[in-house]
């Protein structure tokens, strides 16, 4: 899709917040938000209508890819009159009209915001102009934030995807570890904290830099990676149970990785931006000790990759 990085990509997608809505036959709409557009996977399209290169690329990019999934649950579209200049030109009779000039037989917006100078969704995305396209994956995380797109690849890759397994009740998936970032880890179960120098007397010096420093062992430097026998593996430093055996899966990463932790508020999340990178860490949540990092790239059901040092962990009753 040629995507350069912008906007909120990786980011959960906010709602839409917009209320002046027509829907496919043109018909007026309270309102609509994500969930209500029935497509596995959603592309907004933002335009002004006094904007030419709308109309010259554009417009005719989405149409080709309208035309491709019509009919299909993979993806729905929808056009946005995303107002930010201009606004005696770009008015909601003159952004609606394209509804009828295109007929592309999806829902149409305007959306000037809530004080009429700037879009409602261009705060929420951050985009930067028009036009301006918008993909959201089933997750609901952003993946395409950015002013031109491929629609021959967005078709391609789309058409490529096989159809997730939906994760059962209780399991925790990227989009929920998203929302956590956004929301507030949930309270640990119980708290341990020490002073450096009580860490230090407990651990050895390798865990010390791991744990409390925020290091990172080498990898493929511990024969965790592959000892897979039943067990539950719990923090170094205060022995709260964070991964189960099951949960474990040779990544080939060269750290021990797992795919969910044993409770919701086992481990915590943060975002991590050291080293000219976007991750989220991973934290025990009862004793703030350094973990690792969670990935999107695991396998199913919850598709995540917890990328955890061994000097972390201990087997449970090990320690």
């Amino acid at each position: 899709m040629n995507a350069r990085p912008a906007g909120i990509v990786g980011q959960l997608a906010p709602e839409l917040g917009i209320r002046d809505w027509r829907d496919a036959s043109g018909q007026p709409l309270a309102g609509l938000e994500l969930t209500a557009l029935p497509g596995r996977y959603k592309l907004l399209f933002c335009f002004q209508d006094n904007c030419p290169g709308c109309h010259q690329r554009g417009f005719p990019t989405l149409q080709t890819i309208v035309d491709a999934f019509r009919g299909s649950d993979l993806l729905a579209c929808a056009a946005i009159q995303t107002v930010f200049e201009e606004h005696a030109e770009n008015t909601r009779e003159r952004g609606f009209a394209n509804q009828l000039r295109y007929a592309l037989g999806i829902p149409f917006a305007h959306d000037a915001g809530a004080d009429g100078r700037l879009s409602t969704l261009m705060q929420h995305y951050r985009s930067a102009g028009t036009p301006w396209f918008i993909l959201i994956d089933p997750q609901g995380v952003v993946l395409f934030n950015d002013f031109a797109v491929d629609a021959a690849g967005l078709i391609d890759y789309l058409r490529r995807q096989p159809v997730p397994a939906a994760a059962p009740a209780g399991v925790l998936t990227w989009a929920g570890i998203l929302r956590q970032l956004r929301d507030g880890n949930p309270l640990p179960p119980r708290r341990v904290e020490l002073s450096a120098d009580e860490w230090r007397q407990r651990l050895s010096p390798e865990q010390f830099y791991v744990l409390r420093q925020k290091g990172t062992e080498r990898a493929f430097s511990s024969g965790m990676c592959t000892v897979f026998s039943p067990g539950r593996y719990a923090c170094a430093g205060c022995g709260s149970e964070l991964f189960d055996a099951g949960e474990k899966f040779d990544s080939g990463s060269g750290w021990p990785s797992f795919t969910q932790a044993v409770t919701p508020n086992a481990v915590a999340y943060h975002a991590d931006a050291s080293h000219g990178m976007q991750r989220v860490e991973t934290t025990c949540a009862v004793c703030d000790g350094h973990l690792g990092h969670v990935f999107p790239d695991g396998p199913g059901p919850s598709g995540l990759r917890y990328c955890i040092n061994a000097l972390a962990l201990c087997k449970l009753g090990e320690r």
